[in-house]
């Protein structure tokens, strides 16, 4: 039961993401050809180990991995030779990470360039603007940016944040990947998104016994490679990574680095401990323990009785025998009400929608959007750091661009986000309606439908409509009149 218990508790200080304030001087003042010092390295390596080390055990949850979910750690309460020990992993936590991921990116992130008079201004002309925007849009397709963007997701839901790391492949194109968060470590005087440093550790293990430590150091310039074990690592080579900035940044979940479930992970697993509790009872009195009294038998009668399911009681003489079943009076109706707390506390804190709720089924429009403004708040603050980590990401891919003469302006580059939510296109429409008689421009109401990404679009596809229908035919029309005037039967 103690270990069950150790696995229950969150991180603590040692754990929470550190600050490289210092490490970020000592890097400025010792950096040279060979990279930095092996002993400042890993000194880097060390105090961020903490925080990779929960954010493995964490991501090893999310995948169900037996060593690192508590119930399945869990030991019989009474040892005997054949303890029932039902171990039942209720895997909310897996469920308010996908929840989040689907709902958030779940549709892809709409990238574009701007277009009209100022993004010409800015970029050099209209050619320019459509080589800016051949670049952008190519970039997206090429490193398929919505699975990118769904990983880094998940990977931020989970542990608190995820790392994206910028790189040319062997044909000169700009390539991006998700980082794992354990993996990457950012130095910052800032914030996560804008690195000034940045390492990342990926360990093998050649042997199946010692892992082999990969390190990269990145600066504005130059990775720098190392490897070997943990307190003797070796430079080996340096290499140009052709960008202008550190091309491994960081993107937090929030301003905590926390995962979307670690405030509810007691609570997750007081309810597996219950649920797996009432298993052992039910399995362990499937049937009645049967009670002889004043009547003496042998184990033979006994499996005689389980076998014809008939008992020959003898005569005892002066007191009455009886066999009769004995039950275990057990007050479901206070289990129930404590997993139906626990249950709802944890979609609560989480701010993740219970969909088996019996009102969630019934509600629309408004009701639906207010069932849903926990998690629109989580995902607003995700949002937001993704913007953030945007910002920068478009500066390190111009910097890129620009050696190709290739002009893009990070400020005119676009991205709209698109919540996977349920649409109600009935009332959406009668919004609309109801907007436009009121005197609200068509541009304004028909933003307001949520499955509208471009009303400039929209607005041009209704002109073009309009000018496909041919104008009535007045003359035809005209001299039918005529006829039927001046024509007279009497004439023919």
């Amino acid at each position: 039961m103690q270990k069950y218990r150790e696995n229950a508790i969150n991180r603590n200080y040692l754990q929470m993401y550190p600050d490289f304030t210092d490490e970020i001087k000592k890097i400025e003042d010792s950096i040279s050809d060979t990279g930095i010092p092996t002993d400042l390295l890993q000194k880097i390596i060390n105090k961020h180990s903490y925080n990779a080390a929960y954010n493995i055990k964490l991501y090893d949850r999310y995948r169900t991995v037996a060593e690192e979910v508590p119930i399945f750690k869990r030991e019989p309460i009474f040892a005997n030779s054949l303890p029932i020990n039902n171990l039942i992993n209720n895997d909310f936590f897996s469920e308010i990470i996908d929840f989040k991921t689907g709902y958030f990116a779940g549709e892809p992130i709409s990238y574009g360039y701007s277009k009209g008079i100022e993004a010409e201004a800015v970029t050099g002309g209209e050619e320019a603007v459509d080589k800016a925007t051949k670049a952008v849009t190519d970039f997206v397709t090429r490193n398929n940016m919505y699975g990118v963007d769904m990983e880094i997701t998940k990977f931020a839901s989970i542990y608190g944040y995820a790392g994206r790391l910028f790189y040319i492949d062997i044909d000169g194109d700009i390539r991006v990947m998700a980082v794992p968060g354990y993996e990457t470590i950012i130095l910052s005087n800032t914030d996560i998104s804008e690195p000034k440093y940045a390492v990342r550790v990926h360990k093998i293990s050649p042997d199946k016994q010692v892992s082999k430590l990969l390190v990269d150091f990145y600066d504005d310039k130059y990775v720098y490679y190392y490897e070997g074990y943990k307190g003797s690592l070796s430079y080996t080579k340096k290499q140009e990574h052709l960008f202008d900035y550190c091309p491994l940044q960081g993107i937090a979940n929030n301003k905590e680095l926390m995962g979307d479930a670690e405030k509810v992970l007691t609570l997750i697993d007081d309810y597996d401990k219950v649920v797996s509790d009432n298993s052992n009872e039910i399995e362990s009195f499937v049937h009645a323990y049967m009670v002889f009294k004043n009547v003496s038998v042998d184990d033979d009668e006994i499996r005689k009785a389980q076998n014809n399911g008939a008992i020959r009681i003898p005569s005892t003489g002066t007191k009455d025998a009886d066999v009769y079943f004995l039950t275990k009076n057990i007050n479901d109706g206070f289990t129930e009400h404590h997993l139906e707390r626990l249950q709802d506390n944890i979609y609560r804190f989480s701010k993740t929608p219970n969909l088996n709720d019996e009102s969630f089924g019934s509600a629309s429009g408004v009701s639906l959007k207010f069932k849903l403004h926990g998690l629109e708040t989580k995902c607003g603050m995700f949002e937001a750091k993704m913007m953030d980590a945007a910002q920068y990401m478009w500066k390190v891919l111009c910097s890129a661009w620009s050696k190709k003469e290739i002009y893009v302006d990070p400020l005119q580059i676009t991205m709209e986000f698109t919540r996977n939510f349920p649409l109600d296109t009935l009332t959406e429409a009668q919004t609309v309606q109801t907007l436009i008689s009121a005197g609200i421009p068509k541009e304004v109401a028909y933003s307001q439908l949520s499955f509208v990404d471009d009303v400039d679009y929209i607005m041009e596809m209704i002109e073009q409509q309009e000018d496909s229908i041919p104008e009535p035919n007045t003359e035809d029309s005209t001299n039918k009149h005529i006829n039927d005037i001046y024509i007279d039967e009497d004439d023919i």
